[in-house]
């Protein structure tokens, strides 16, 4: 055996293993890439839902201020009215006293 025919026979396939891992390196990069880009994708649709229901919970929580606020305004007009009760209350009672 000559030199020659050992490189061959040590050569040819170390290069073998060689390519195989830098094929396999690129396969599994472009696996990488490509789980990346459907997790950027799943995050994105995560966010447009996410705005989504913050929108939808701001919407409900304007309607619900607004509620209270009206309600606020009700029982201040109701307190208005009663304290205006309670003054010709008085005053009828007084008449009454004398």
């Amino acid at each position: 055996m000559t030199n020659v025919q050992l490189y061959f026979a040590i050569g040819v396939p170390t290069f073998a293993v060689l390519v195989g891992i830098v094929i396999g390196f690129f396969q599994s990069n472009h696996a990488v890439n490509q789980n990346a880009q459907a997790l950027n994708q799943a995050l994105s649709q995560l966010n447009l839902r996410f705005t989504s229901l913050e929108n939808t919970m701001n919407t409900r929580f304007s309607i619900l201020e607004g509620r209270f606020n009206l309600m606020d305004s009700d029982m201040k007009t109701l307190v208005r009215a009663s304290n205006d009760l309670d003054v010709r209350l008085a005053r009828l009672e007084e008449r009454l006293a004398r």
